[in-house]
């Protein structure tokens, strides 16, 4: 017999707030800016069987409730051995995670009747794990062993009692043991808060009662999920595109091609197409490749404002057989698993583009790690990485123009690291950072532009480039044009600008500067469909050149009152056409 649903509620809130709480507390006692600026993580609670009970609002959106594969993967491995009370568990299993070795998952049980009820989870992006570059995860890295230490289910603290060996084990291979130690330390307080907060709720309400609620809880968000399906309609959509390389065969495009499966009240996505797993970095595991970046997708299409939990993705089928870009089998390096994901769910929302296009947006940059900047400094005798701030251009929406710059579209509203944090933390200088003219893609509805930023060291150190989509321009929609693509560059002393390439490795020589370019978004409808004082208003505030007025919107701008020539912009408008969407072969 069901539960009242206002108990159903309060419970269900209540694990909610828990969550929400946990990752409040990581958040300000975390120690890497991974962390606490850019908030890279996923805290969550998952049941004793491994399934999301909830997942905090806060959480990484990269993260999309897949905690419980890491966690399952863990009893696995530890089913011999067994799990007790005030055990603290790691794992950053390249296989159940599929992800970079940076990432580890911290977890924690709440034993009930001798067995785990309920665990508290913190996965964080550990600054440096090892391996063979600053930061790990190498750009040309062919296999994992080359990317950092494997932590498969290693118990931290046994039954409350640190183990002292495995944390001299961790300290001792990072080039930040500082940071890492602290972010871990801060991870376990998070977890047992988790625990705390799971206990007063026992207090309250007894085990069925809460098992109850979780159960119905899950079953409604399956129930809004499969009613948000019947506004698609039913059909077989497909859609490419391609990544530029893997950073170790340079120049060898990578396809993406996907198939999204539509009925009344199931989705499957199909990646049965996509390339297959390459020798650079670029690959994920099959639950943080394919399984997570079509839950991304699936929760955008269905329940984008309800927690993620175990029943939002029961109408979810996603097909990629082993051994592809985004299921990758050991010992493929994992390094950049996330780089493909914008590529990946623009391709995707581009395939439904057709069957709802009120609902799509264009392309964006599809870019998620821009580039850094590593070395040692050789003063203060330690390590330095710093990420350049990485925003760019989404695409135009159906009714509106693109917001402004933003992270990767899978990052949703993670935050850039200010240059003022980085400066005051590694030895960098910004002399630029501005918005980027022209870049966003000309429509009647303009793509988000891009950014400009230019820094220097004030040591000798290396350029990391990991940016991607510089070739496979974020396509319009219906009309709309392509916006520009990313680029790095180095500034030499003399001037002249080098392209950088996606390598771990470019030397940034004392008096050089490194410019990096981030990429707009696609315009969405014909650009000259775009009324022409909104032109004129973006060029005064700076998003569009004159010239970019005229070529891209037929509107012409006179220089010196900055008014629209009604005449010139009637006869550019009538005798030629407008940029058209990019087409992709």
């Amino acid at each position: 017999m069901s539960i009242d649903p206002i108990t159903r509620e309060v419970i269900s809130s209540s694990l909610l707030a828990c969550a929400d709480e946990m990752t409040n507390n990581f958040w300000r006692t975390s120690y890497s800016y991974m962390n606490y600026e850019m908030r890279d993580y996923a805290v969550g609670l998952v049941d004793g069987a491994g399934h999301i009970v909830t997942q905090s609002r806060f959480t990484h959106p990269a993260f999309t409730a897949d905690l419980g594969f890491v966690v399952q993967a863990a009893l696995e491995e530890l089913a011999e051995e067994g799990v007790e009370e005030g055990d603290v568990i790691l794992s950053n299993d390249p296989v159940a995670q599929g992800q970079h070795l940076n990432n580890v998952v911290v977890f924690t049980p709440y034993m009930l009747d001798g067995k785990p009820f309920m665990f508290s989870c913190v996965r964080a992006h550990w600054q440096d794990i090892g391996g063979g570059a600053i930061g790990s995860g190498a750009t040309n890295s062919t296999e994992i062993f080359q990317e950092g230490i494997q932590l498969n289910a290693v118990k931290v603290h046994r039954r409350n009692v640190p183990d002292r060996n495995l944390i001299r084990v961790i300290k001792h291979n990072t080039r930040f043991p500082d940071l890492v130690l602290g972010d871990l330390n801060a991870q376990i307080a998070a977890c047992k808060i988790g625990l705390r907060r799971i206990g007063e709720l026992l207090k309250k309400y007894s085990r069925k009662q809460i098992e109850q609620a979780i159960e119905e809880t899950w079953d409604m968000c399956e129930q809004a999920a499969r009613n948000a399906l019947k506004t698609i309609p039913p059909g077989d959509y497909r859609a490419e595109s391609f990544l530029d390389d893997d950073g170790v065969e340079r120049g060898k495009p990578i396809p993406i091609k996907v198939r999204v499966n539509v009925t009344a009240d199931r989705m499957t996505v199909d990646f049965s197409e996509v390339s297959d797993q390459v020798k650079g970095s670029l690959n994920s595991g099959f639950f943080g490749g394919a399984m997570n970046v079509a839950r991304i997708a699936f929760k955008c299409l269905t329940t984008p404002h309800l927690p993620s939990n175990e029943g939002c993705f029961r109408p979810l089928e996603v097909v990629c057989p082993p051994g592809k870009l985004l299921s990758a089998v050991p010992p493929a390096a994992l390094g950049d698993w996330a780089v493909p994901f914008p590529t990946v769910l623009d391709t995707i929302f581009r395939s439904l583009a057709g069957a709802i296009p009120d609902r799509i947006p264009a392309a964006t940059r599809g870019d998620a790690r821009g580039i850094m900047l590593v070395g040692l400094d050789g003063i203060k005798r330690r390590f330095f990485a710093l990420h350049f701030p990485h925003i760019g251009g989404h695409g135009a929406r159906p009714t509106r123009d693109a917001p402004a710059p933003r992270c990767a579209i899978q990052q949703g509203d993670m935050y850039s690291v200010p240059v003022e944090v980085n400066e005051s933390k590694s030895p960098v200088i910004f002399e630029k950072y501005e918005l980027r003219p022209d870049s966003g893609g000309p429509g009647k509805y303009r793509g988000g532009l891009g950014t400009e930023t230019i820094g220097y060291l004030l040591v000798e150190g290396e350029v990391q480039n990991k940016m991607i989509r510089s070739r496979c321009l974020p396509w319009g929609l219906h009309g709309g044009g392509a916006g520009a693509g990313n680029e790095a560059r180095v500034i030499k002393s003399d001037g002249s600008e080098d392209p950088v390439p996606r390598t771990d490795k470019y030397p940034l020589l004392t008096g050089y500067r490194v410019r990096m370019l981030t990429g707009g978004g696609g315009g969405y409808g014909p650009a000259f469909e775009r009324d022409p004082g909104l032109v004129l208003a973006d060029y005064f505030n700076g998003y569009v050149t004159l010239e970019g007025a005229r070529r891209d919107y037929g509107v012409a701008i006179d220089p010196a009152t900055a008014q629209i020539n009604q005449n010139e912009t009637a006869r550019l408008r009538s005798s030629e056409q407008p940029r058209k969407e990019l087409k992709i072969a």
